[in-house]
């Protein structure tokens, strides 16, 4: 059942190919949702741009799906040079990324989602390898998001969030459940908890997004994909992208409010 177990079975030469066009069909759609979601920053309150908000729930969740799927491909415990070059890109990026993030949003309560994932990375790779030290620095990391609750996007179960999409794809049964809604209760902020109450569409909308965004991941990197399709492979050009597009869309809402 665990797309883990796809992942290293060797019995069909066309299932590696497969579980890798369903990732980055993944990650494409991320970013997508991503992109989509930012775009209500160009015009701030503006009523149309704020349904942008809707489609990029599905965002951050699909990025913990696809951290989980590579961390699911590799030995636990494994720290070799693909780890090293993942999370140091992260990390790297993540600094780099937080001048534009600022900018695009117009204060500095929050750091990027860089940090959450790569904190995310960090604990569910520990939790991965049932080791003593990488199991102790999971521990760590885990006390520290709880320290920086409050500056983190999407807070202690955003970071706890790739761990659940780990154990969601090796060993299903209840995880699959639990992760979605992590992704809920990541998201019920006490502003969308009161319109979930007053009955507001979007607000429904919102919260369907968060539900059905683990549940179709899921389905893409379990689901046989057609031969003829072809999907372009989401490389390293993706850690640019969050960055450059966070300063377009920034450079474009000060065009905007231009007289």
């Amino acid at each position: 059942m665990a797309v883990a177990a796809d992942a290293h079975a060797p019995s069909s030469p066309s299932l590696p190919q497969a579980r890798e066009r369903g990732l980055d069909l993944v990650k494409w759609l991320a970013l997508a949702s991503m992109a989509v979601d930012h775009l209500r920053f160009l015009i701030p309150g503006h009523a149309l741009l704020g349904w942008s908000f809707v489609p990029g729930r599905l965002a951050f969740p699909l990025f913990c799906l696809a951290l989980a799927a590579n961390l699911a491909r590799r030995p636990p415990g494994a720290f070799g040079a693909s780890e090293r070059r993942h999370l140091g890109a992260l990390l790297l990026f993540a600094v780099l990324s937080e001048p534009a993030h600022d900018l695009m949003l117009g204060n500095a309560h929050k750091f990027n989602i860089l940090v959450s994932l790569a904190i995310g990375w960090g604990i569910a790779w520990g939790c991965n390898a049932l080791q003593r030290g990488p199991l102790l620095l999971a521990g760590l990391l885990a006390a520290g998001a709880a320290w920086l609750h409050g500056s983190l996007t999407y807070g202690m179960l955003g970071v706890l969030l790739p761990t659940l999409c780990l154990l969601a794809l090796q060993r299903g049964g209840p995880w699959p459940a639990l992760a979605t809604l992590t992704v809920l209760l990541a998201n019920l902020t006490p502003r969308l908890s009161a319109a979930l109450q007053a009955g507001e569409p979007r607000d429904w909308l919102i919260a369907g997004a968060c539900l059905a965004a683990l549940p179709l991941g899921l389905w893409l990197l379990r689901t046989a994909l057609p031969v003829t399709l072809r999907v372009p492979a989401v490389g390293r050009w993706a850690y640019f992208f969050y960055p450059l597009h966070m300063l377009a869309i920034a450079a474009a809402a000060w065009l905007l409010r231009m007289p």
